[in-house]
């Protein structure tokens, strides 16, 4: 596996590169990706007071393969959503994901977090999705039927430490 590192720290260019990250992978349409740069656009004007904290894994020439963004859900003691977790289509199936949920688990945790939630799609392009979520030690919690448009159910997962 390359060199990488973790980078928290939100650039002006994470702008596009985050909608780059996104658009890459095929799964998101225009609005999902105009709200993923929303986030990061919240982040850079808002600073510590932003609901949204995002993990970068870049390679040693500082070209980012993935990102996490994740936040305390407003109104919970210890509850984290984990928004996104993408891994540049050029970079799946290499492990990047898993190195980068586990750094952001471990961030999680120290800041207090005693639980995890994530959403996704039932769509059968989600397959392996949930499962990488299964295979991290999440559990299916919950799924709602026609969430996101007929037969594209919720399905909410769920991770406590």
């Amino acid at each position: 596996m390359k060199t990488y590192k973790f980078r928290r720290k939100v650039d002006f260019s994470d702008l596009n590169t985050v909608d780059e990250i996104v658009t890459s992978t095929g799964f998101f349409n225009k609005e999902e990706i105009s709200f993923a740069v929303e986030m990061v656009d919240d982040k850079l004007n808002n600073g510590e007071l932003s609901s949204y904290e995002f993990i970068f894994l870049d390679d040693v020439n500082g070209n980012t393969h993935a990102y996490t963004c994740h936040g305390k859900i407003p109104g919970t003691k210890n509850s984290y959503a984990l928004y996104w977790i993408v891994v540049h289509e050029n970079h799946r199936n290499c492990g990047l994901g898993k190195v980068l949920l586990k750094e952001t688990e471990k961030d999680i945790f120290k800041a207090g977090g005693n639980a995890i939630y994530v959403e996704t799609s039932s769509r059968k392009q989600y397959d392996p999705t949930r499962k990488f979520y299964l295979n991290n030690d999440y559990i299916q919690k919950a799924v709602f039927e026609d969430y996101y448009d007929l037969n594209d159910d919720l399905v909410f997962f769920v991770k406590k430490f």
